[in-house]
C-alpha cells in the first residue's frame, strides 16, 4: 500500500485506490473529500458519517495539517501575512487581501525560486523543493479558518471565505505544473470548492513549454505573464528566463493560448525607473499589446534588494500610463498592498535561520 502524507494532496481516485487497499468502502472517498473541503474540518474525529474505526485508519496513514503557523504580521490596510513552516522544516508565506467584503490569497507554491528574477526578494532565496497540492490547499483552507475564527462577513454578510486564487506567491508556478494543475482542480470542483476559473489566475515568469502544457491540461485557471520588460536586452538583465525563452517564443506561446482558450491574458509588467517606465518602453508595450487580446497589469517596483533598481516618481508612473492608454491598451496600476509588512508584489522572503515565532494561533 503507498502511503501518502497529506490527505488532501490525493484525488478521489487515489483515495478510492488507498480506501479499497485498506478495507475500507471506496464510496467513503466522496465523504471524506466533501469533509476536508466543503466543511474544512481540522481533524478526522470531525468526520461525523465516516466510522471511527475508519477515522483511525486515516488518521494512522494521513495528517490533514501539513503546516504550522510561525509568525503573522498585520498591515495597516488590512492585509496579512502568514509565514509557515512545513512538515519537513521549511518555511513558505501565504498573503491575504481583503477588498470590500472580498478576499483574495496569493499562495505559494514551491519553497523559494530558481528564477533569480532581480526584482525579486523570493528569487535571491534559492529552490528548495515544491509543495504539495494538499500543502497549497491548506494555505488557502488555513484562510477561511481565519476568517470564520475571527467572524469576519463577506459580500453576504455571512462568514466570509476566500473569493479569489492568485498563485504569484513564492516559487515558480509552472515549474510545479503537476501539483498547481491538482490544485486548480480541487478547487474547481463543483462538489468542493466549486471556484470558477476566472477567480483562479496563474502567474508565470514565462516558462513556454509548460505554458502549452497548461492548455493542453486545460488546467482551470487564468493566464498572467509577468513581462516586466519591452525587449530582450532588457528583459534577459531583470529575468534571466528570457535567455532561454525570449519575449518571441513567449508571444507565441500566450498567442496559442489565447488561440486555444479563448481566454485574453494579463501581462504583469514592474515599472522600474529608465528600464521599463520610459518612453521607448511605452511604445514596445503597445507594439505588443495591440494586435492581442490582452490587458496590462502594472505594478510600481516595491523595494527588493538590487542597488540597481528604483522605483519611478508618481510623475513618471502616470506619464507612462498615459502614453499606453493613448493608444486604447487596457492597463491599470496596481496599488501596493501589505508593503509594510514586505508582502507586496516581490517582497515574500524570510531568512530561515531568524525565523520569530508569534501569533502561533491554529490559523
Amino acid at each position: 500500500m503507498v502511503k501518502y502524507k497529506d490527505i488532501k494532496s490525493l484525488t478521489t481516485d487515489e483515495l478510492k485506490e488507498w480506501l479499497n487497499a485498506a478495507g475500507e468502502k471506496p464510496f467513503r472517498a466522496e465523504q471524506i473529500q466533501n469533509w476536508l473541503f466543503c466543511h474544512q474540518v481540522r481533524d478526522f474525529s470531525e468526520m461525523n458519517n465516516v466510522p471511527p474505526s475508519t477515522q483511525a485508519k486515516l488518521a494512522a496513514e494521513f495528517s490533514i495539517q501539513s503546516l504550522t503557523p510561525a509568525h503573522r504580521a498585520d498591515s495597516s490596510d488590512g492585509t496579512l501575512k502568514w509565514l509557515y513552516k512545513t512538515y519537513d522544516g521549511h518555511f513558505i508565506e501565504t498573503v491575504m487581501i481583503p477588498t470590500n467584503g472580498r478576499f483574495s490569497v496569493c499562495v505559494s507554491t514551491q519553497v523559494g525560486c530558481a528564477m533569480n528574477c532581480s526584482f525579486c526578494r523570493t528569487a535571491k532565496m534559492g529552490f528548495t523543493r515544491n509543495l504539495e497540492a494538499g500543502e497549497i490547499l491548506e494555505e488557502i483552507i488555513r484562510v477561511n479558518w481565519h476568517l470564520k475564527d475571527s467572524n469576519t462577513l463577506g459580500e453576504d454578510g455571512k462568514i466570509a471565505q476566500v473569493t479569489n486564487i492568485i498563485f504569484m506567491g513564492m516559487g515558480e508556478p509552472l515549474n510545479n505544473l503537476e501539483n498547481v494543475h491538482r490544485t486548480c482542480c480541487t478547487l474547481h470542483h463543483q462538489k468542493l470548492f466549486n471556484m470558477g476559473r476566472k477567480r483562479m489566475t496563474l502567474s508565470t515568469s514565462g516558462i513556454v513549454p509548460k505554458i502549452k502544457e497548461l492548455v493542453d491540461r486545460n488546467t482551470p485557471c487564468c493566464l498572467a505573464v509577468s513581462l516586466n520588460s519591452t525587449n530582450n536586452e532588457r528583459r534577459s538583465v531583470v529575468m534571466p528566463v528570457n535567455d532561454t525563452w525570449p519575449i518571441e517564443k513567449l508571444l507565441e506561446a500566450t498567442d496559442e493560448y489565447t488561440r486555444r482558450t479563448d481566454n485574453y491574458v494579463t501581462f504583469e509588467f514592474v515599472l522600474m525607473k529608465d528600464v521599463t517606465c520610459t518612453d521607448i518602453a511605452a511604445k514596445e508595450l503597445i507594439r505588443i499589446c495591440a494586435p492581442r487580446r490582452c490587458k496590462v497589469n502594472a505594478i510600481v517596483l516595491n523595494p527588493a534588494d538590487d542597488p540597481t533598481l528604483e522605483a519611478p516618481t508618481p510623475e513618471e508612473v502616470e506619464h507612462f500610463l498615459a502614453l499606453v492608454r493613448a493608444a486604447e491598451i487596457q492597463i491599470t496600476i496596481r496599488n501596493p498592498r501589505g508593503r509594510d509588512i514586505s508582502a507586496a508584489c516581490g517582497q515574500l522572503a524570510y531568512n530561515q535561520q531568524k525565523v520569530v515565532y508569534a501569533h502561533t494561533e491554529s490559523t
